[in-house]
């Protein structure tokens, strides 16, 4: 007797970025403070690098050996198996290198001392301190225009990565694909 099972495949990246759709429509209808900026950067990182793994467990078999490589050295990976130059001072790996840059500062960071001006009353120093908001120059860039921007780089990102193995341009996109599987099917599958 024949046994049918539906089955779906679940890329993790479209959820990630199904969530930064969701920040973006915010961010679109209000302006956000700063503090409400930083998902979206963490969701930008999280989209970018299981797209990574994505693409490297359809073109490489023994891809889960290197799921766990930091994500610059996945990306040589999956250039070189493309055959295809990697330049990370150009976007759109430099925006990956951006983000994966500020997510790291807010994943592992430690206390960071920011220095002001020096002034020669201590008055003027007392009221700086008070009067301006000191922040480190990886998270002033944090802006709501800078996530505007990111907006359009990410899509560029996630679309030339896909481009390397020919993939169409919304595959990051896709939430699932799915079908009925036979009990014959299953033993044949590898």
């Amino acid at each position: 007797m024949t046994t049918y099972q539906p089955y779906i495949e679940f890329p993790a990246q479209s959820r990630a970025t199904s969530a930064l759709g969701l920040i973006y429509a915010q961010l679109e209808r209000e302006t956000l403070p700063k503090d409400m900026l930083l998902p979206l950067v963490v969701f930008l990182a999280f989209s970018i690098e299981a797209y990574l793994n994505s693409i490297g467990s359809k073109q490489l078999s023994i891809w889960d050996e290197l799921e766990r490589l930091p994500w610059k050295k996945k990306i040589i990976v999956l250039h070189k198996i493309a055959e295809k130059p990697c330049d990370f001072g150009r976007d759109p790996l430099q925006f990956a290198a951006e983000v994966f840059t500020i997510r790291v500062k807010l994943a592992h960071g430690k206390p960071e001392k920011v220095f002001g001006p020096i002034f020669d009353k201590e008055q003027d120093a007392h009221n700086y301190l008070c009067n301006i908001n000191m922040e480190p120059d990886w998270y002033i860039k944090i802006t709501p225009g800078w996530a505007i921007i990111a907006k359009n780089r990410h899509r560029l990102l996630m679309t030339y990565l896909g481009n390397l193995y020919d993939l169409h341009e919304s595959d990051h996109l896709v939430h699932s694909t799915g079908g009925i599987i036979t009990d014959d099917q299953k033993n044949e599958s590898p």
